[in-house]
C-alpha cells in the first residue's frame, strides 16, 4: 500500500504537467510544432515500439553503453587500485589522470572516428572513455578515505602491504566504486549517444538526429523517453549490485 502511494505521489507532478502541456499544444499550433503533445508522443512511442524500430535502436545503444560501462569501470577501478597499491606511482600519475578526465568527450569524438572508424567499436570506445577516468578517480579516492586509526591498527599488528590493501583499502573503496557505477551509467549512455549522433546509421542518437532533421519533434521526444528508460534500467542493475556488495567483498577477500 505504501509503495502504491509513493508511485502515485511521484506521478502526480508528471500527470499535472502532461495535462497542461496537452491543453497548450491543442490550443496553439506553434507550441504543438515546437513541443508536440503528450498524447502524440505516447502514440508515436507505442507505434515505433510495436513495429520493433525503437526496441532495435534502443538495444543497440544499450549494448554499446553497457560494454563501455563494464570495461571503463573495470579497467578504471583496476588502475585506481594499482595507484593505491603503489603510492609513489600515484603521486606522479594523478595530475595526468585529472588532466585527461577534464577533456570533454565531444572534443575527442572526431579522433575516435579516425582511430576506430564509424562502426560499433567507435561507440563502445566513446562510452569507455566517458567512464574510465571517473572510475579511476573514484577507486583511488575511496582508498584514500580510510581513517588514520584503522591504518595505524593494521600497521601495529604487522600487516603486510598486501594484507592492508585487500582487508582495508579494497573494502573501503567498494562504496566509491559503486558510486562510480551510478555516475558512469549515465555517462556511458551519453558517450554512446554522442558516437551515434556524430556518425551512425543505428541507435537512439541516429534516430534523434534523423528526426530532428525532419522536424519530427514527436519522434525525438519518443526516443528521449527510451534514453530515460535505458538509464533507469542501468540504475536498477547497479542497485542490485549495491545490495549484494558485502557478499562480493567477502568472496574476493576470502580468495585473496
Amino acid at each position: 500500500m505504501r509503495i502504491a502511494k509513493k508511485i502515485v505521489r511521484y506521478f502526480i507532478p508528471l500527470l499535472g504537467l502532461s495535462i497542461i502541456w496537452e491543453f497548450c499544444s491543442r490550443n496553439s499550433d506553434k507550441i504543438n510544432f515546437l513541443f508536440s503533445s503528450p498524447i502524440a508522443i505516447a502514440v508515436k512511442f507505442w507505434e515505433k515500439t510495436m513495429n520493433g524500430e525503437l526496441i532495435m535502436h534502443t538495444s543497440i545503444t544499450g549494448f554499446e553503453a553497457i560494454v563501455g560501462l563494464i570495461t571503463g569501470v573495470s579497467i578504471g577501478s583496476i588502475i585506481g587500485f594499482s595507484l593505491l597499491y603503489f603510492p609513489r606511482t600515484s603521486n606522479i600519475s594523478k595530475p595526468y589522470i585529472v588532466a585527461l578526465s577534464s577533456i570533454p568527450i565531444f572534443g575527442i569524438a572526431p579522433m575516435m572516428i579516425i582511430w576506430f572508424g564509424t562502426g560499433l567499436s567507435m561507440k563502445i570506445a566513446m562510452a569507455f572513455f566517458s567512464t574510465v577516468f571517473t572510475a579511476i578517480l573514484q577507486a583511488y579516492q575511496g582508498g584514500q578515505d580510510i581513517s588514520e586509526e584503522e591504518s595505524i591498527f593494521f600497521n601495529l599488528n604487522g600487516a603486510t602491504n598486501n594484507q592492508k590493501f585487500w582487508k582495508l583499502v579494497f573494502p573501503s573503496s567498494m562504496n566509491w566504486v559503486l558510486q562510480s557505477l551510478k555516475l558512469n551509467s549515465g555517462l556511458a549512455i551519453l558517450g554512446a549517444f554522442i558516437g551515434e549522433f556524430i556518425a551512425s546509421e543505428k541507435g537512439l542518437g541516429y534516430i534523434i538526429l534523423k528526426a530532428s532533421g525532419l522536424y519530427d519533434v514527436t519522434y525525438v521526444l519518443a526516443a528521449i523517453i527510451c534514453i530515460i528508460l535505458l538509464s533507469a534500467l542501468f540504475n536498477f542493475l547497479v542497485s542490485i549490485i549495491e545490495k549484494n556488495k558485502l557478499k562480493i567483498i567477502r568472496k574476493i577477500s576470502v580468495r585473496v
